[in-house]
Formats: C-alpha cells, sequence, structure tokens
C-alpha cells in the first residue's frame, strides 16, 4: 500500500471514530478485518497487533494512531 493511501485510510479511521484511547499509549483501532492494539511508547515508538503491521513494520493503524497523537500535543502546546 503506498503511503498516501495508508495515510488516507488512516484518516477514515480517524473520521469514524474508530481509533479508541486506552492507557498507557494504547489504542484500539477497529480496521477493516479486525479491531487491533497499537502501543505508542513514551519515546514515540509505535507497534500494532495487525499482520500488515508485523510483515512491514506500518499499517493505516498505527498511522492513524501517529495523526491523532500528533494533533493532540499540537493543541496542547
Amino acid at each position: 500500500m503506498s503511503m498516501e493511501r495508508m495515510i488516507e485510510k488512516a484518516r477514515r479511521l480517524l473520521k469514524g471514530g474508530r481509533v479508541e484511547r486506552l492507557d498507557n499509549g494504547r489504542f484500539n483501532v477497529i480496521g477493516d478485518h479486525g479491531t487491533y492494539t497499537v502501543v505508542q511508547a513514551p519515546d514515540g515508538t509505535i507497534t500494532c497487533s495487525c499482520p500488515g503491521f508485523m510483515d512491514k513494520r506500518r499499517c493505516s493503524h498505527s498511522t492513524a494512531v501517529v495523526i491523532l497523537t500528533n494533533f493532540d500535543r499540537r493543541a496542547r502546546q
């Protein structure tokens, strides 16, 4: 999947309210093929439990969390 398409899909997940903030940098993301856990460590490192992330080290679920947390960070400034 191209980066452009991944970002588009991540934005769709956010707009659809499919990203749920849990605790300690953990998020549930309801994807098209299941619900996945995304974890963002304090150092910014991110992981996702979906098969795509396991294979390619990036996915729309983790991208959605990065977009959300970057937005939150900017809003607090």
